[in-house]
């Protein structure tokens, strides 16, 4: 899946979340019809793939109020999201170091059914 079929899904669900990550990735969305170094290089930052607070980082959410059934599909539809991006960055070269660890936590918790 292309980088921007991933980004909009990932800004929906993070609409579901507090905070304002759904805001910052809204606006790298928009960086990449303006600047597509800029774009990619806020898709490879500690606000991307951090621990506490960066996007990432939104897999450990606490359920918002959804129902609980539907809150574990959306989490592991955004881990299974965020696989995608964090390779395709990967391909790209230059991925931020962060970016395979997470890769093994989310496809740990998904075949865990965590």
């Amino acid at each position: 899946m292309a980088v921007h079929v991933l980004l909009p899904r990932i800004h929906e669900i993070l609409l579901s979340h507090s905070g304002e990550n759904a805001a910052w990735m809204e606006s790298v969305i928009a960086l990449r019809a303006s600047d597509e170094n800029r774009f990619y290089q806020q898709l490879n930052s500690k606000r991307m793939w951090g621990g506490a607070g960066s996007i990432a980082n939104e897999a450990l959410a606490d359920n918002p109020g959804m129902v609980e059934q539907a809150w574990q599909v959306e989490i592991r539809e955004f881990r299974e999201l965020m696989i995608e991006l964090g390779n395709l960055l990967q391909a790209r070269g230059d991925a931020n170091p962060d970016i395979s660890s997470w890769l093994l936590a989310f496809n740990n918790w998904n075949q865990s059914g965590v």
